[in-house]
C-alpha cells in the first residue's frame, strides 16, 4: 500500500517543506511524489520550479481528479504535485462542497498507486488545508520548533490529528519531530527534555538542527 504522509503544524517557520524535501530525497530509492499544498508555493520553489509559471496545479487535480496524472512534474530524484498562489482561493473556491475535505485525498486516487510514498507539504493551518491534509494521509509527521511559543501550539495540531481520526481511521501520529535544533541553547534543551518526558517514543533520536544552509 501507498504509504502518505502529511508533515503537519499550524505554526509558521517550523522546517515542514525542508523536511519533506529532504525526506522525500533520502526515500528516492523508491516512487515518491511529494505534494505542494501551500500557496505559498516554498516547495514547489524548492524542487527548481518557478509557480508563476505554472497553469495547472495542485487546484486543479483537486477540482477534476481525473487530470491528477497530467499535472505530475517529474524530477531527477521524485515526482512533484506543485502549487502556486492561486491555491490560496481553494477554501473560498470548495466552500460550498459537501465533500470539501476529500478534495486532495480524491485528487491522489488516480496515482497513489503509481508511488511508494506520497508526502505532503501543508501550510500552517488547522482549517481547509489541513482537514485535507490529514484526510489523505496514512500517517502525520508532526514539526516542533525548539521555541516555547512552537510547543504551545503543538497542542492544537494534535487535537486536529485526533479529530481527523475520527473519519480517517487509518491516519496514525507518526511522530513530532524536533527542528531548528541548538544544542547549545539552554531553550533548546528545555523544550526537548519537556517532549521527550510528555510524548517518549513519538520524539525521534533524530532531530533536525538549524543549518543556514537549508535556508
Amino acid at each position: 500500500m501507498t504509504d502518505i504522509i502529511a508533515v503537519v503544524s499550524h505554526k509558521g517557520g517550523t522546517g515542514k517543506t525542508s523536511l519533506v524535501q529532504n525526506l522525500a530525497y533520502e526515500l528516492s530509492h523508491q516512487r515518491v511524489l511529494v505534494v505542494d499544498l501551500d500557496p505559498q508555493s516554498n516547495l514547489t520553489i524548492g524542487c527548481g520550479r518557478d509557480p508563476g509559471d505554472l497553469e495547472r496545479t495542485v487546484l486543479h487535480a483537486m477540482d477534476t481528479p481525473s487530470e491528477t496524472p497530467d499535472l505530475v512534474v517529474p524530477l531527477a530524484h521524485f515526482d512533484l504535485l506543485p502549487a502556486n498562489l492561486d491555491l490560496a482561493l481553494a477554501e473560498q473556491h470548495f466552500a460550498g462542497h459537501y465533500d470539501r475535505n476529500d478534495k486532495l485525498k480524491d485528487a491522489l486516487q488516480p496515482i497513489r498507486d503509481q508511488y511508494d510514498y506520497i508526502l505532503i507539504d501543508s501550510p500552517p493551518n488547522l482549517g481547509f488545508f489541513a482537514f485535507n491534509t490529514l484526510t489523505a494521509a496514512t500517517r502525520a509527521i508532526v514539526t516542533l520548533q525548539c521555541q516555547p511559543y512552537a510547543y504551545r501550539a503543538l497542542n492544537g495540531t494534535l487535537q486536529l490529528v485526533e479529530l481527523v481520526r475520527k473519519g480517517n481511521p487509518a491516519l496514525h501520529l507518526q511522530a513530532i519531530v524536533l527542528t531548528m535544533y541548538d544544542r547549545r541553547l539552554t531553550l533548546t534543551q528545555s523544550v526537548e527534555h519537556t517532549a521527550r518526558n510528555r510524548f517518549g517514543e513519538l520524539i525521534p533520536k533524530t532531530v533536525i538542527p538549524s543549518n543556514v544552509s537549508i535556508a
